[in-house]
């Protein structure tokens, strides 16, 4: 019988982290990138420890430009290149907005987040991530 009681806890613990993790899933998008073209404007919230990933492909020979606004102070993004070991840049560190040459055609991971403060008290921010591919 104590046996079949902790089985019991373990399976009802084990259903409700599975229901927490559905309810912070990580959401991805694939963004394309031309060069000159319009900015874009991706229109998205998060709530909790979720986070969004875009997947950004840009093109070479101008500069990547990513900014983000929303009235939340702890929400950010991170940068980095398919493939490498650090990020490019840190939004905790860095601030909401960045711009830099594009040498080689690239794929890039822009994911937005909330500070786990604002995670923790299952905070909710409404965002607006503008990327864009500018010049030659």
């Amino acid at each position: 019988k104590l046996m079949k009681k902790i089985l019991t806890v373990l399976a009802c613990a084990l259903l409700l982290q599975a229901s927490a993790w559905a309810l912070d899933p990580a959401r991805q998008e694939k963004v394309q990138l031309a060069q000159g073209a319009p900015v874009k404007n991706l229109i998205g919230k998060i709530k909790g420890s979720a986070t969004v990933e875009y997947s950004v492909t840009a093109p070479a020979g101008g500069t990547l430009a990513i900014r983000l606004n929303s009235v939340n102070p702890s929400i950010y993004f991170n940068l980095s290149q398919d493939g490498a070991d650090e990020a490019l840049f840190v939004g905790s560190r860095d601030g909401n907005r960045y711009q830099a040459a594009v040498a080689a055609p690239g794929h890039y991971k822009v994911l937005v987040y909330l500070m786990r403060n604002a995670a923790r008290k299952g905070q909710t921010a409404s965002y607006v991530l503008e990327v864009g591919a500018t010049g030659s």
